[in-house]
Parts: C-alpha cells; structure tokens; sequence
C-alpha cells in the first residue's frame, strides 16, 4: 500500500528523540509498503544531513522553514486561539506538496507524527487516518506553566489549553491514535474519544551494543547525562543534578566526574562545566565510546513526557541507569532490578553513590539493563503492531510498564 507519513522533524540522522521514533517507523513500513515522507527542516545543514533517510523510504519531501520564519509564526500565533507550536511548524510550501501528494489518489494510508503536522491532512478523506501523538503535548505546556515563574507561566498554560483543544479536534478526524507509554493514554483519554494505542519507543540493539573491550575503557567514577542540551527538561535536569545532587555525591566519592554530552548545550548548560569534574562536550558524531567509558548513567529529570530514549540507550549498553520516577515513567522494566528509581537529590545521590561503590552490583544491574531492552524494547517487534494498525487490522499486543 502506498502511506504517506508526515513528521515535524527530518527524522535523518535518528540521534534525538524527535527523530528516532519516526525514523524507525518509516524505516519499518517502507519494507513492504510505498512511504512517502513530508517534513520540514531548520536549515541547509540539516536538509544535507537528511538526504540519506531517501535511501529508507520511497519518497523524500522536505520544506525548510528558517528559524526568523518559524519564530514569527509562533509569535503571531501566541495572541491567537490557534496553537503557537503549530505556527512554528507550518510551512505553505510543504502543504502544497501534501495537496499535490493526495491529488495523485494513490494514498491509502497517511500516518502523521506530533499533533503539530496534523493540520497538513486533518480535513483530508478517503483514506485510513493515524495520529501518532507519541506525547500528550498539552502535557508538557502544562507542566512548564507549573514550573515557569510569573508571567511567562501564563503563556505556557494558554498554550497548553491551545494545543489540548487542538489535539481533541485532531483525533475526532483521524481513524485512530497511537502514544508512547500508558501515562500518555491516560491523559489524551481524559478528552479524546478516538481508540489510543500504546507502542512504546524501542532501542537498535545493534547499534547500541557494548564494545568495551575493543574501544573503550570504563572509567570506574564516571556519571552520564545525554540528550538535547537545548531542550528545557533536560537543562533544568542537570542544573538540578550539578546544583543539588552532585554535591551529595561529592562529599561520598570527591573523584566522581560528570559528561554531559549532547548537542546546542545551552549557555546555562556551558556554565556549568568546570573542566575538571563536569564536562560538556556538545554534539558528538557517535555517543557510544562515551557510555562505554561512564559506570553510571543518571536521568534526574523533573519535567518527562513519554518514554526516554536516554535511558534505553544507556540500558542496551550495559550502563547501570539512576533515573527519577518522571524518566522512569513509561519503560517496560523493574525498578531495583532492570534500574535504579530514585526521587529527590539525596536518594538520587545515594543510589548514583551505591553504583559507584560497588562493580559487582554495577554488573548485576549492566547485565539486566540489557536483558530488559532486548525482552521489552525491540524496535521489530513494536512496529509490527503498529504496521498492523495502520493497514486497518488489529495491532498486536504489546506489553508496556502499567499497561491495563
């Protein structure tokens, strides 16, 4: 069947996580079906760096949209009723190619990731319809009303009652929905009446295997942040964890050394590196001679919607993981078997401390981490439900953390 899949982000190269999931997902239904991929760009680099997901699918569209353009928008769009993240993700051009797309009349399914792309294709009839929400994205707004200081928290709140309006409109026109975890369904179930289904984010095992012995040597002190260091829940994470959590650790185990590797590290991430004990090293062209080097991965984030994919990472590596119940939340795994859940910095730092101590529980926890992934986080397994649901059939089952 010929599927048309719209995403926000040019899903190429899958090393952040709003283009991992709809990386793999085009990437498994274009081996038997027709994809054909509408998405945007932020720059010439990062269209250059996109050619290669051509190679994983039929076709390729990609609209870029400049950051002076995309900022306008959201702008215009915070005095309006309708979502200001929307704006920010709206392209003329790339809604022209759709239209062109549909007209052809050979679409028989449209599959579309982050409720920001549905507008592209919401009144659009004829064909099977689904909405990948992955997250609750109203959610998010929300939660940073919650935490933002006065007034910028009446901004997030407005574009959080914004999006949700939106996200209830987009699933009454969209045959049936899909999120990454159970919490994700609880919330969007509150106000959308369309079937919600749970497959969660998976992990490349092949990728993300432990090769210590050939590149790699552990370093016995060393702790591990990753992830997008200009994306808000993880600056305020390792603001906490350099502020409040580290020096708890510090007064146990004074060598311990913090990475935080990823990339655009804001510049109160920058500030936070002291070249001796805390690093930052930005973008890195492969994370896994990093996690092959830390004996601990940490993931003290306050602000979590869906599933981490940090955290699976770290796990299919074989790093111990010390994660807050909000990164927690979501991945099919036993807390105190397959990781470490910890809530607040002195507990976070006790349980950050018990690894660092002792190689033999470390070991205990390397080796369950990967044994959960490789059960519970298989990318092929997932998506074959998720292919059963968009070719209109009924999706396998997949089992996931506090799934009814």
């Amino acid at each position: 069947m010929n599927v048309l899949f719209l995403c926000h982000r040019l899903p190429y190269p899958p090393k952040r996580g709003g283009k991992i999931r709809p990386f793999n997902m085009i990437r498994h239904l274009s081996r038997n079906h027709r994809v054909t991929v509408a998405t945007v760009a932020r720059s010439a680099a990062e269209v250059t760096e996109g050619r290669a997901l051509a190679e994983h699918c039929h076709e390729l569209h990609v609209a870029r949209i400049g950051p002076a353009a995309g900022w306008l928008r959201f702008a215009l769009h915070t005095v309006t009723p309708y979502p200001a993240t929307f704006g920010y993700f709206y392209s003329a051009a790339l809604a022209r190619t759709v239209r062109e797309v549909l007209a052809r009349g050979e679409t028989d399914a449209i599959v579309v990731h982050c409720s920001s792309m549905g507008p592209y294709v919401a009144g659009h009839r004829g064909c099977r319809k689904i909405m990948d929400f992955g997250d609750a994205d109203s959610e998010k707004w929300r939660e940073y009303g919650r935490s933002a200081p006065f007034p910028v928290s009446l901004g997030f709140r407005l574009e959080a009652w914004k999006v949700r309006r939106f996200e209830r409109r987009l699933a009454e026109q969209f045959d049936a929905c899909s999120v990454t975890a159970p919490r994700e369904r609880e919330v969007l179930g509150e106000y959308v009446r369309a079937p919600i289904h749970v497959f969660p984010n998976g992990v490349d095992g092949d990728y993300f295997r432990p090769r210590r012995s050939a590149t790699g040597t552990l370093v016995p002190n060393r702790l591990i942040f990753t992830g997008n260091m200009s994306y808000r829940p993880n600056v305020e994470a390792v603001q906490d964890l350099v502020g409040e959590i580290l020096p708890r650790v510090w007064e146990r185990r004074p060598d311990t050394e913090l990475y935080i590797v990823g990339m655009d590290p804001a510049p109160a991430v920058r500030r936070l590196a002291d070249g001796r004990r805390v690093i930052v090293t930005g973008r890195v062209d492969d994370i896994r001679p990093y996690f092959e080097s830390a004996a601990v991965a940490v993931a003290p984030l306050r602000i979590a919607r869906g599933l981490q994919n940090k955290v699976l990472e770290a796990m299919a590596m074989r790093v111990p993981v010390v994660a807050s119940p909000q990164a927690f939340n979501g991945i099919n795994a036993a807390a105190d078997r397959d990781l470490l859940v910890a809530d607040g910095a002195e507990a976070f730092a006790r349980a950050a401390v018990s690894l660092l101590d002792d190689p033999a529980r470390r070991e205990r926890y390397a080796a369950a981490a990967r044994a959960c992934v490789e059960a519970n986080h298989d990318w092929e397994r997932i998506l074959r439900g998720f292919e059963a649901l968009v070719v209109g059939g009924r999706e396998r089952p997949v089992a996931t953390a506090g799934a009814a």
